[in-house]
Protein backbone atom coordinates (compact mmCIF):
# COMPACT_ATOMS: atom_id res chain seq x y z
CA UNK A 1 0.00 0.00 0.00
CA UNK A 2 1.20 3.26 -0.71
CA UNK A 3 0.28 4.89 2.54
CA UNK A 4 1.70 1.97 4.61
CA UNK A 5 5.50 2.35 2.15
CA UNK A 6 5.26 6.74 2.96
CA UNK A 7 4.42 5.85 6.77
CA UNK A 8 7.54 3.38 6.78
CA UNK A 9 9.40 6.17 5.49
CA UNK A 10 8.28 8.86 7.93
CA UNK A 11 8.82 6.24 10.70
CA UNK A 12 12.50 5.71 8.91
CA UNK A 13 13.18 9.07 9.41
CA UNK A 14 11.41 9.83 12.74
CA UNK A 15 13.95 7.20 14.29
CA UNK A 16 16.92 8.61 12.61
CA UNK A 17 15.85 12.17 14.42
CA UNK A 18 15.40 10.37 17.97
CA UNK A 19 18.76 9.10 17.11
CA UNK A 20 19.82 12.42 16.59
CA UNK A 21 17.82 14.29 18.95
CA UNK A 22 20.14 12.18 22.12
CA UNK A 23 23.63 12.29 20.11
CA UNK A 24 22.59 16.07 19.67
CA UNK A 25 21.95 16.47 23.51
CA UNK A 26 25.06 14.84 24.60
CA UNK A 27 27.57 16.14 21.97
CA UNK A 28 26.07 19.57 21.12
CA UNK A 29 28.60 19.77 18.30
CA UNK A 30 31.41 18.39 20.10
CA UNK A 31 33.11 16.84 16.99
CA UNK A 32 36.29 19.03 15.24
CA UNK A 33 37.25 22.31 16.52
CA UNK A 34 34.96 24.51 18.18
CA UNK A 35 34.26 26.99 20.31
CA UNK A 36 32.74 25.34 23.45
CA UNK A 37 32.04 28.57 25.28
CA UNK A 38 32.78 31.98 24.48
CA UNK A 39 32.40 34.45 26.82
CA UNK A 40 32.63 38.47 25.62
CA UNK A 41 32.36 41.61 27.85
CA UNK A 42 32.82 45.71 26.75
CA UNK A 43 33.03 48.43 29.61
CA UNK A 44 31.88 51.03 28.05
CA UNK A 45 33.92 54.44 29.40
CA UNK A 46 32.36 58.00 29.33
CA UNK A 47 34.23 59.01 26.93
CA UNK A 48 32.93 56.58 24.54
CA UNK A 49 35.52 53.96 24.36
CA UNK A 50 34.95 50.81 25.38
CA UNK A 51 37.72 47.70 27.08
CA UNK A 52 36.87 44.60 25.44
CA UNK A 53 37.91 41.18 27.99
CA UNK A 54 36.86 37.92 25.57
CA UNK A 55 36.79 34.53 26.64
CA UNK A 56 37.53 32.33 24.33
CA UNK A 57 37.29 28.13 25.07
CA UNK A 58 38.88 27.01 22.15
CA UNK A 59 38.52 23.37 21.42
CA UNK A 60 41.42 21.83 18.74
CA UNK A 61 39.24 18.52 18.26
CA UNK A 62 42.42 16.24 18.54
CA UNK A 63 44.05 18.63 16.10
CA UNK A 64 47.86 19.92 16.49
CA UNK A 65 47.75 23.71 16.13
CA UNK A 66 49.74 26.78 17.00
CA UNK A 67 47.20 28.38 18.77
CA UNK A 68 44.45 30.89 17.50
CA UNK A 69 43.55 34.00 15.38
CA UNK A 70 41.79 37.14 15.89
CA UNK A 71 40.98 39.29 13.51
CA UNK A 72 38.99 42.83 14.17
CA UNK A 73 37.67 45.18 11.61
CA UNK A 74 38.30 48.58 12.58
CA UNK A 75 36.74 52.63 11.29
CA UNK A 76 40.11 53.97 11.36
CA UNK A 77 43.43 53.15 11.90
CA UNK A 78 44.40 53.13 15.44
CA UNK A 79 40.80 52.32 17.30
CA UNK A 80 42.25 49.45 18.83
CA UNK A 81 44.97 49.74 21.30
CA UNK A 82 46.39 48.32 24.59
CA UNK A 83 46.46 44.03 23.82
CA UNK A 84 47.12 41.55 26.22
CA UNK A 85 46.70 38.05 26.02
CA UNK A 86 46.61 35.07 27.93
CA UNK A 87 45.79 30.92 27.68
CA UNK A 88 44.44 29.00 30.02
CA UNK A 89 45.87 32.33 32.57
CA UNK A 90 49.11 32.21 31.35
CA UNK A 91 51.30 34.84 29.12
CA UNK A 92 51.10 33.48 25.84
CA UNK A 93 53.44 34.55 22.71
CA UNK A 94 51.03 36.88 20.20
CA UNK A 95 51.48 39.19 17.61
CA UNK A 96 49.64 41.91 16.22
CA UNK A 97 49.40 43.57 12.57
CA UNK A 98 47.45 45.10 10.44
CA UNK A 99 45.49 48.86 10.38
CA UNK A 100 41.80 49.20 9.07
CA UNK A 101 42.11 45.04 9.68
CA UNK A 102 43.77 43.95 13.21
CA UNK A 103 44.77 40.53 13.17
CA UNK A 104 46.05 38.93 16.40
CA UNK A 105 48.02 36.05 16.03
CA UNK A 106 48.24 33.79 19.15
CA UNK A 107 50.82 30.90 19.88
CA UNK A 108 53.99 29.79 19.61
CA UNK A 109 55.09 29.01 16.02
CA UNK A 110 57.91 26.55 17.43
CA UNK A 111 55.37 24.36 19.71
CA UNK A 112 51.60 23.28 18.78
CA UNK A 113 48.57 22.34 21.21
CA UNK A 114 45.76 20.53 21.09
CA UNK A 115 42.65 19.82 23.09
CA UNK A 116 40.56 22.62 24.90
CA UNK A 117 42.40 25.61 25.82
CA UNK A 118 41.16 29.06 26.95
CA UNK A 119 42.35 32.31 25.78
CA UNK A 120 41.67 35.31 27.26
CA UNK A 121 41.82 38.48 24.89
CA UNK A 122 41.95 42.18 25.98
CA UNK A 123 42.04 45.21 24.23
CA UNK A 124 40.47 48.94 24.25
CA UNK A 125 38.14 50.21 21.09
CA UNK A 126 37.76 53.60 20.41
CA UNK A 127 34.24 53.43 19.96
CA UNK A 128 31.58 50.96 20.29
CA UNK A 129 29.12 53.05 17.68
CA UNK A 130 28.54 56.39 18.87
CA UNK A 131 28.56 58.64 21.60
CA UNK A 132 24.97 58.50 20.79
CA UNK A 133 24.17 54.30 20.14
CA UNK A 134 25.84 51.52 21.05
CA UNK A 135 26.30 49.42 18.06
CA UNK A 136 28.80 46.31 19.01
CA UNK A 137 29.52 43.62 16.77
CA UNK A 138 30.05 41.30 19.86
CA UNK A 139 30.78 38.40 18.03
CA UNK A 140 31.98 38.68 14.19
CA UNK A 141 30.49 36.55 11.08
CA UNK A 142 34.24 35.63 10.53
CA UNK A 143 34.87 32.96 12.72
CA UNK A 144 35.82 29.30 10.79
CA UNK A 145 34.30 27.40 13.56
CA UNK A 146 31.26 27.01 15.40
CA UNK A 147 30.64 28.46 18.90
CA UNK A 148 28.41 26.28 21.33
CA UNK A 149 27.88 29.08 23.60
CA UNK A 150 27.77 32.96 24.05
CA UNK A 151 27.58 35.12 26.48
CA UNK A 152 27.54 39.11 26.05
CA UNK A 153 27.47 41.32 28.66
CA UNK A 154 27.82 45.46 28.62
CA UNK A 155 28.28 47.97 31.55
CA UNK A 156 27.99 51.85 30.96
CA UNK A 157 27.65 54.83 33.20
CA UNK A 158 24.64 55.78 31.10
CA UNK A 159 21.20 53.97 31.08
CA UNK A 160 20.05 52.34 27.59
CA UNK A 161 17.17 51.89 26.19
CA UNK A 162 15.68 50.45 22.55
CA UNK A 163 18.06 47.69 23.54
CA UNK A 164 18.14 44.95 20.45
CA UNK A 165 20.29 42.03 19.81
CA UNK A 166 20.40 40.07 16.49
CA UNK A 167 21.99 36.86 15.87
CA UNK A 168 22.44 34.53 12.38
CA UNK A 169 24.67 35.52 9.18
CA UNK A 170 25.69 38.39 7.90
CA UNK A 171 22.33 40.73 7.92
CA UNK A 172 19.72 38.75 10.15
CA UNK A 173 17.73 40.26 12.17
CA UNK A 174 16.73 36.99 14.17
CA UNK A 175 16.70 37.89 17.97
CA UNK A 176 19.11 36.90 20.63
CA UNK A 177 18.33 33.65 22.71
CA UNK A 178 18.00 35.32 26.32
CA UNK A 179 18.35 39.69 26.46
CA UNK A 180 18.32 41.05 30.27
CA UNK A 181 18.91 44.55 31.73
CA UNK A 182 19.78 44.22 35.66
CA UNK A 183 20.70 47.67 35.63
CA UNK A 184 19.61 50.68 33.38
CA UNK A 185 23.03 50.92 32.08
CA UNK A 186 23.61 46.88 32.24
CA UNK A 187 23.15 44.42 29.56
CA UNK A 188 23.23 40.52 29.66
CA UNK A 189 23.08 38.35 26.52
CA UNK A 190 23.35 34.87 26.11
CA UNK A 191 22.49 32.34 23.07
CA UNK A 192 22.91 28.66 22.68
CA UNK A 193 25.01 28.61 19.53
CA UNK A 194 26.33 29.96 16.65
CA UNK A 195 27.48 27.94 13.32
CA UNK A 196 30.05 28.62 11.35
CA UNK A 197 30.46 32.23 9.64
CA UNK A 198 27.33 33.38 12.52
CA UNK A 199 27.79 36.35 14.80
CA UNK A 200 25.43 38.41 17.27
CA UNK A 201 25.40 42.54 17.24
CA UNK A 202 24.31 44.77 20.15
CA UNK A 203 22.01 47.50 19.57
CA UNK A 204 21.05 50.26 22.08
CA UNK A 205 20.52 53.92 22.30
CA UNK A 206 22.56 55.94 25.27
CA UNK A 207 20.51 58.48 27.38
CA UNK A 208 21.29 60.76 29.80
CA UNK A 209 20.85 59.43 32.99
CA UNK A 210 23.54 57.29 35.11
CA UNK A 211 23.88 53.95 34.66
CA UNK A 212 22.92 52.68 38.00
CA UNK A 213 26.85 51.34 38.95
CA UNK A 214 26.48 49.31 36.19
CA UNK A 215 29.77 46.34 36.03
CA UNK A 216 30.77 43.59 34.46
CA UNK A 217 30.50 39.93 35.78
CA UNK A 218 33.12 38.20 36.76
CA UNK A 219 35.13 36.55 33.31
CA UNK A 220 35.82 32.92 33.53
CA UNK A 221 39.31 32.36 34.62
CA UNK A 222 41.55 29.32 34.79
CA UNK A 223 42.22 26.30 32.22
CA UNK A 224 39.04 25.78 29.88
CA UNK A 225 37.26 22.75 31.35
CA UNK A 226 37.97 19.30 29.77
CA UNK A 227 34.99 18.07 27.30
CA UNK A 228 33.83 14.94 27.89
CA UNK A 229 34.48 12.01 25.55
CA UNK A 230 32.66 8.90 24.72
CA UNK A 231 30.85 6.41 22.43
CA UNK A 232 29.38 8.42 20.15
CA UNK A 233 28.31 6.23 17.22
CA UNK A 234 27.31 3.43 19.39
CA UNK A 235 25.16 6.06 21.30
CA UNK A 236 23.44 7.13 18.18
CA UNK A 237 23.18 3.58 16.91
CA UNK A 238 21.72 2.34 20.28
CA UNK A 239 19.17 5.54 20.79
CA UNK A 240 18.29 4.84 16.76
CA UNK A 241 17.75 1.30 17.03
CA UNK A 242 15.36 1.26 20.02
CA UNK A 243 13.18 3.92 18.40
CA UNK A 244 13.16 2.26 15.16
CA UNK A 245 12.31 -0.75 17.29
CA UNK A 246 9.32 0.37 19.35
CA UNK A 247 7.97 1.83 15.88
CA UNK A 248 7.59 -1.03 14.27
CA UNK A 249 6.06 -2.98 17.00
CA UNK A 250 3.73 -0.44 17.68
CA UNK A 251 2.82 -0.03 13.93
CA UNK A 252 2.67 -3.63 13.71
CA UNK A 253 -0.20 -3.94 16.71
CA UNK A 254 -2.39 -1.08 15.20
CA UNK A 255 -2.36 -2.92 11.79
CA UNK A 256 -3.00 -5.84 13.73
CA UNK A 257 -5.55 -3.92 15.72
CA UNK A 258 -7.16 -1.94 12.72
CA UNK A 259 -7.80 -4.76 9.76
CA UNK A 260 -11.02 -4.22 8.17
CA UNK A 261 -13.97 -6.85 7.77
CA UNK A 262 -14.47 -8.61 4.68
CA UNK A 263 -17.13 -10.74 3.86
CA UNK A 264 -16.04 -14.30 2.59
CA UNK A 265 -17.40 -16.45 -0.17
CA UNK A 266 -19.25 -18.29 2.07
CA UNK A 267 -21.19 -15.59 3.50
CA UNK A 268 -19.09 -15.10 6.43
CA UNK A 269 -17.31 -11.81 7.74
CA UNK A 270 -13.99 -12.02 9.04
CA UNK A 271 -10.69 -9.77 9.19
CA UNK A 272 -8.54 -9.26 6.79
CA UNK A 273 -5.18 -7.08 6.46
CA UNK A 274 -5.73 -4.20 3.96
CA UNK A 275 -2.19 -5.03 2.09
CA UNK A 276 -3.40 -8.87 1.80
CA UNK A 277 -7.32 -7.01 0.43
CA UNK A 278 -5.76 -4.56 -1.67
CA UNK A 279 -3.31 -7.50 -3.47
CA UNK A 280 -6.95 -9.16 -4.63
CA UNK A 281 -7.92 -6.19 -6.32
CA UNK A 282 -7.53 -5.93 -10.05
CA UNK A 283 -7.85 -2.67 -12.12
CA UNK A 284 -11.59 -1.98 -13.10
CA UNK A 285 -12.78 0.80 -15.65
CA UNK A 286 -15.78 1.33 -13.77
CA UNK A 287 -15.80 3.64 -11.49
CA UNK A 288 -18.25 2.45 -7.88
CA UNK A 289 -22.37 4.06 -8.35
CA UNK A 290 -22.72 4.73 -4.97
CA UNK A 291 -19.97 7.17 -4.28
CA UNK A 292 -19.19 10.56 -5.80
CA UNK A 293 -15.02 11.55 -6.32
CA UNK A 294 -14.97 13.01 -3.52
CA UNK A 295 -16.88 10.28 -1.19
CA UNK A 296 -14.68 7.47 -2.96
CA UNK A 297 -11.39 9.49 -2.20
CA UNK A 298 -12.07 9.80 1.07
CA UNK A 299 -13.33 6.42 1.63
CA UNK A 300 -9.93 5.69 -0.21
CA UNK A 301 -7.73 7.74 2.72
CA UNK A 302 -9.73 7.68 5.61
CA UNK A 303 -10.17 11.46 5.49
CA UNK A 304 -10.26 14.36 4.03
CA UNK A 305 -8.02 16.18 1.82
CA UNK A 306 -7.83 19.38 -0.57
CA UNK A 307 -8.09 17.08 -3.25
CA UNK A 308 -11.61 15.87 -2.16
CA UNK A 309 -12.93 19.21 -2.05
CA UNK A 310 -11.19 19.53 -5.54
CA UNK A 311 -12.91 16.64 -7.09
CA UNK A 312 -16.17 17.30 -5.31
CA UNK A 313 -16.00 20.63 -7.17
CA UNK A 314 -15.47 19.17 -10.31
CA UNK A 315 -18.13 16.29 -9.29
CA UNK A 316 -20.99 19.25 -8.83
CA UNK A 317 -20.06 20.56 -12.57
CA UNK A 318 -20.55 17.37 -13.77
CA UNK A 319 -23.88 16.97 -12.16
CA UNK A 320 -24.44 20.16 -13.46
CA UNK A 321 -25.13 21.84 -10.50
CA UNK A 322 -22.18 24.46 -11.40
CA UNK A 323 -20.14 25.25 -14.53
CA UNK A 324 -16.55 25.45 -14.37
CA UNK A 325 -14.73 27.51 -17.28
CA UNK A 326 -11.78 27.88 -18.43
CA UNK A 327 -9.10 25.10 -18.30
CA UNK A 328 -5.97 27.08 -17.51
CA UNK A 329 -7.60 30.38 -15.63
CA UNK A 330 -11.19 28.62 -13.99
CA UNK A 331 -14.22 30.09 -13.36
CA UNK A 332 -16.62 29.00 -11.17
CA UNK A 333 -20.31 29.71 -12.92
CA UNK A 334 -23.67 29.26 -11.65
CA UNK A 335 -26.10 26.48 -13.66
CA UNK A 336 -28.44 28.04 -15.63
CA UNK A 337 -30.80 25.78 -14.29
CA UNK A 338 -29.68 23.64 -11.63
CA UNK A 339 -30.93 19.84 -11.39
CA UNK A 340 -33.47 19.13 -8.48
CA UNK A 341 -31.69 16.41 -7.03
CA UNK A 342 -29.44 18.39 -4.98
CA UNK A 343 -28.38 17.05 -1.14
CA UNK A 344 -28.00 19.66 1.46
CA UNK A 345 -24.44 20.01 1.09
CA UNK A 346 -24.69 20.71 -2.53
CA UNK A 347 -27.30 23.53 -1.93
CA UNK A 348 -25.51 24.91 1.07
CA UNK A 349 -22.61 24.92 -0.89
CA UNK A 350 -24.02 26.59 -4.06
CA UNK A 351 -25.67 28.85 -2.36
CA UNK A 352 -22.94 30.84 -0.67
CA UNK A 353 -20.71 30.41 -3.84
CA UNK A 354 -22.91 32.01 -5.71
CA UNK A 355 -24.59 34.36 -2.90
CA UNK A 356 -22.46 37.90 -4.83
CA UNK A 357 -21.94 36.85 -8.11
CA UNK A 358 -22.86 34.43 -10.45
CA UNK A 359 -19.44 34.03 -12.03
CA UNK A 360 -16.56 33.59 -9.61
CA UNK A 361 -13.03 33.81 -10.45
CA UNK A 362 -10.08 32.04 -8.79
CA UNK A 363 -7.17 34.14 -10.10
CA UNK A 364 -7.16 35.73 -6.81
CA UNK A 365 -8.92 35.48 -3.08
CA UNK A 366 -12.47 35.57 -3.29
CA UNK A 367 -14.35 35.80 0.19
CA UNK A 368 -17.56 33.90 -1.10
CA UNK A 369 -15.24 31.48 -2.23
CA UNK A 370 -13.35 30.88 1.13
CA UNK A 371 -16.36 30.96 2.80
CA UNK A 372 -17.85 28.17 0.26
CA UNK A 373 -14.64 25.86 0.56
CA UNK A 374 -15.33 25.89 4.44
CA UNK A 375 -18.62 25.05 4.51
CA UNK A 376 -17.34 22.19 1.97
CA UNK A 377 -14.55 21.01 3.90
CA UNK A 378 -16.64 20.68 7.02
CA UNK A 379 -19.46 19.23 5.13
CA UNK A 380 -17.44 16.94 3.57
CA UNK A 381 -15.69 16.07 7.12
CA UNK A 382 -19.41 15.63 8.66
CA UNK A 383 -20.42 13.19 5.83
CA UNK A 384 -17.11 11.42 7.18
CA UNK A 385 -18.35 11.26 10.64
CA UNK A 386 -21.72 10.59 10.64
CA UNK A 387 -21.33 7.75 8.48
CA UNK A 388 -24.54 7.24 7.34
CA UNK A 389 -23.86 4.73 4.73
CA UNK A 390 -22.16 2.31 7.19
CA UNK A 391 -18.85 2.43 6.25
CA UNK A 392 -16.68 2.27 9.07
CA UNK A 393 -16.61 0.17 12.23
CA UNK A 394 -18.71 1.52 14.80
CA UNK A 395 -16.10 3.47 17.30
CA UNK A 396 -13.39 3.47 15.09
CA UNK A 397 -12.54 6.85 15.06
CA UNK A 398 -12.68 7.56 18.49
CA UNK A 399 -10.04 4.76 18.68
CA UNK A 400 -8.44 6.87 15.95
CA UNK A 401 -8.26 9.88 17.89
CA UNK A 402 -7.14 8.13 21.11
CA UNK A 403 -4.11 6.52 19.24
CA UNK A 404 -3.21 9.84 18.17
CA UNK A 405 -3.00 11.92 21.19
CA UNK A 406 -1.78 8.90 23.20
CA UNK A 407 1.37 8.59 20.68
CA UNK A 408 1.75 12.41 20.95
CA UNK A 409 1.63 12.50 24.16
CA UNK A 410 4.18 9.23 23.87
CA UNK A 411 6.43 10.88 21.44
CA UNK A 412 6.89 14.36 23.50
CA UNK A 413 7.63 12.67 26.71
CA UNK A 414 10.33 10.41 25.07
CA UNK A 415 12.09 13.58 23.52
CA UNK A 416 11.80 15.03 27.10
CA UNK A 417 13.90 11.74 28.72
CA UNK A 418 16.62 12.29 25.93
CA UNK A 419 16.81 15.49 26.92
CA UNK A 420 17.87 14.99 30.01
CA UNK A 421 19.47 11.61 30.46
CA UNK A 422 21.34 11.69 26.55
CA UNK A 423 24.41 13.82 28.02
CA UNK A 424 25.87 10.27 29.55
CA UNK A 425 25.98 8.77 25.84
CA UNK A 426 30.03 11.07 25.66
CA UNK A 427 30.20 9.11 29.50
CA UNK A 428 32.11 5.57 29.81
CA UNK A 429 30.38 2.71 31.20
CA UNK A 430 26.42 1.65 30.23
CA UNK A 431 24.68 3.25 33.23
CA UNK A 432 23.14 5.98 30.49
CA UNK A 433 21.56 2.97 28.44
CA UNK A 434 18.74 2.11 30.22
CA UNK A 435 17.10 5.37 30.68
CA UNK A 436 17.97 6.46 27.19
CA UNK A 437 16.06 3.19 25.95
CA UNK A 438 13.45 4.43 28.57
CA UNK A 439 12.73 7.73 26.49
CA UNK A 440 14.16 6.02 22.74
CA UNK A 441 10.93 3.55 23.08
CA UNK A 442 8.04 6.41 24.06
CA UNK A 443 9.35 8.91 21.46
CA UNK A 444 9.87 5.97 18.62
CA UNK A 445 6.17 4.46 19.56
CA UNK A 446 4.97 7.09 20.21
CA UNK A 447 6.25 8.40 16.54
CA UNK A 448 4.27 5.40 15.22
CA UNK A 449 1.13 5.45 16.70
CA UNK A 450 0.18 9.01 15.88
CA UNK A 451 1.71 8.51 12.42
CA UNK A 452 -0.26 4.63 11.80
CA UNK A 453 -3.14 5.46 13.96
CA UNK A 454 -4.78 5.73 10.34
CA UNK A 455 -4.53 1.55 10.43
CA UNK A 456 -7.71 2.26 13.20
CA UNK A 457 -10.24 3.03 11.27
CA UNK A 458 -11.41 -0.37 10.24
CA UNK A 459 -14.18 -0.57 7.61
CA UNK A 460 -17.47 -2.97 7.59
CA UNK A 461 -17.53 -5.44 5.25
CA UNK A 462 -19.98 -3.27 2.98
CA UNK A 463 -17.16 -0.46 3.23
CA UNK A 464 -14.65 -2.51 2.12
CA UNK A 465 -16.51 -4.25 -0.54
CA UNK A 466 -17.14 -0.58 -1.79
CA UNK A 467 -13.39 0.29 -1.12
CA UNK A 468 -12.17 -2.26 -3.25
CA UNK A 469 -14.43 -1.55 -5.99
CA UNK A 470 -12.83 2.50 -5.78
CA UNK A 471 -9.29 0.77 -5.46
CA UNK A 472 -9.79 -1.08 -8.38
CA UNK A 473 -11.12 2.51 -10.69
CA UNK A 474 -7.56 3.70 -8.87
CA UNK A 475 -5.67 1.34 -10.62
CA UNK A 476 -7.03 2.23 -13.73
CA UNK A 477 -6.43 5.96 -13.71
CA UNK A 478 -2.74 4.79 -12.47
CA UNK A 479 -2.09 2.31 -15.14
CA UNK A 480 -4.30 4.49 -18.02
CA UNK A 481 -2.33 3.74 -21.01
CA UNK A 482 -4.68 5.39 -23.81
CA UNK A 483 -7.86 7.59 -24.34
CA UNK A 484 -10.47 7.59 -26.81
CA UNK A 485 -11.64 11.01 -25.53
CA UNK A 486 -14.80 10.34 -24.31
CA UNK A 487 -15.47 11.16 -20.47
CA UNK A 488 -13.49 13.88 -20.35
CA UNK A 489 -14.93 15.57 -17.10
CA UNK A 490 -15.73 12.64 -15.39
CA UNK A 491 -11.87 11.19 -16.12
CA UNK A 492 -10.32 14.94 -14.29
CA UNK A 493 -12.94 14.93 -11.52
CA UNK A 494 -12.26 10.92 -10.64
CA UNK A 495 -8.66 11.54 -10.57
CA UNK A 496 -8.36 14.41 -8.59
CA UNK A 497 -10.59 12.18 -5.78
CA UNK A 498 -8.22 9.49 -5.83
CA UNK A 499 -5.26 11.04 -6.02
CA UNK A 500 -4.23 9.91 -9.66
CA UNK A 501 -4.48 13.32 -11.65
CA UNK A 502 -0.81 12.99 -12.81
CA UNK A 503 -1.28 9.90 -14.27
CA UNK A 504 -4.78 11.18 -16.14
CA UNK A 505 -2.68 14.28 -17.14
CA UNK A 506 -0.07 12.47 -18.94
CA UNK A 507 -1.98 10.24 -20.42
CA UNK A 508 -4.72 12.56 -21.61
CA UNK A 509 -1.54 15.00 -23.03
CA UNK A 510 0.00 12.05 -24.67
CA UNK A 511 -3.62 11.47 -26.08
CA UNK A 512 -4.26 14.65 -27.21
CA UNK A 513 -1.23 15.04 -28.97
CA UNK A 514 -1.05 15.24 -33.39
CA UNK A 515 -1.95 11.91 -34.25
CA UNK A 516 -3.27 11.18 -30.65
CA UNK A 517 -5.91 8.58 -29.30
CA UNK A 518 -8.33 11.27 -28.71
CA UNK A 519 -7.74 13.37 -31.31
CA UNK A 520 -8.33 10.51 -33.86
CA UNK A 521 -11.90 9.62 -32.14
CA UNK A 522 -12.74 13.14 -31.98
CA UNK A 523 -11.17 15.11 -34.04
CA UNK A 524 -13.80 18.06 -34.35
CA UNK A 525 -13.48 18.78 -30.40
CA UNK A 526 -10.61 20.26 -28.85
CA UNK A 527 -9.75 18.38 -25.51
CA UNK A 528 -8.57 20.79 -23.41
CA UNK A 529 -11.21 20.15 -19.74
CA UNK A 530 -8.35 17.73 -18.54
CA UNK A 531 -6.51 20.58 -17.62
CA UNK A 532 -8.26 21.42 -14.63
CA UNK A 533 -6.80 17.93 -13.26
CA UNK A 534 -3.64 20.81 -13.42
CA UNK A 535 -4.58 24.18 -12.63
CA UNK A 536 -8.27 24.31 -10.73
CA UNK A 537 -5.79 23.43 -7.47
CA UNK A 538 -4.05 26.00 -7.68
CA UNK A 539 -6.60 28.42 -8.74
CA UNK A 540 -8.63 27.46 -5.58
CA UNK A 541 -5.67 28.18 -3.40
CA UNK A 542 -5.04 31.35 -4.73
CA UNK A 543 -8.91 32.37 -3.83
CA UNK A 544 -9.36 30.43 -0.53
CA UNK A 545 -6.16 32.06 1.14
CA UNK A 546 -5.11 35.72 1.45
CA UNK A 547 -2.09 36.54 -0.42
CA UNK A 548 -0.34 39.82 -0.96
CA UNK A 549 2.80 40.61 -2.58
CA UNK A 550 4.94 42.13 0.81
CA UNK A 551 7.51 38.81 -0.16
CA UNK A 552 9.32 41.46 -2.27
CA UNK A 553 9.06 44.58 -0.17
CA UNK A 554 9.68 42.71 3.10
CA UNK A 555 12.53 40.92 1.13
CA UNK A 556 13.82 44.62 0.25
CA UNK A 557 12.84 46.60 3.75
CA UNK A 558 15.01 43.92 5.72
CA UNK A 559 18.34 44.20 3.54
CA UNK A 560 17.88 47.77 3.76
CA UNK A 561 17.85 47.70 7.56
CA UNK A 562 20.80 44.52 7.85
CA UNK A 563 23.27 47.82 8.20
CA UNK A 564 21.76 49.37 11.07
CA UNK A 565 19.25 46.62 13.03
CA UNK A 566 21.42 43.52 11.98
CA UNK A 567 23.81 41.25 12.56
CA UNK A 568 27.37 42.76 11.26
CA UNK A 569 26.09 46.86 11.61
CA UNK A 570 28.65 47.42 14.78
CA UNK A 571 31.85 48.15 15.49
CA UNK A 572 33.99 45.70 16.45
CA UNK A 573 33.31 41.87 15.05
CA UNK A 574 35.77 40.26 12.76
CA UNK A 575 36.56 36.31 13.48
CA UNK A 576 39.06 34.18 14.35
CA UNK A 577 40.37 30.12 13.85
CA UNK A 578 43.10 28.00 14.35
CA UNK A 579 46.53 28.10 12.42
Amino acid sequence: MRQRRKDALWLAAGGLLIGLVGLLVGLLGQTGEQVARMWVGAEVRADGSARITEVVDYDFGGADKHGIFRTVPLDAPGDLTDVSITMDGAPVPFRVSGTLRTEMVIGDPASTVTGAHRYRIEYTLRTLGNLERLAWDAVGTEWEVPIRKVEIHVATPYALKAVLCTAGSYGSTDPCARTEQARPGQLDVSHGGLGKGQGMTVYATFTDTGGGGATLPTAPTGPAPAEAEGHLVAGWLWITGIALGAAVVIAGLLQLTGRPLVRGADGSIRRMDLGRLARTVRPSGVPPTELGPAQAGILLTGQVRKNHLVAWLLGAALDGHLRITGATRPVLRKAEEAPGNADELTKHVISTLFARNPDVALRKYNRTFAEAWRELESGLKDWRRSDDLGLWVLGAERSRQVALIVGVLAAVAGVVVLIFTAGGVLDTGTAWRTPTAVGAALAGGGLAAAVRSWELRARTARGSELWCQVEAYRLHLLGLDGWDGRDEDLLTAWAAGLGETTSWVLAAERATKTGGSARQAQPEYDHVRWQLGLYLPVAVDSARSVTGGSGSSSSSSSSSESSSSGVGGGSGGGGGGSW
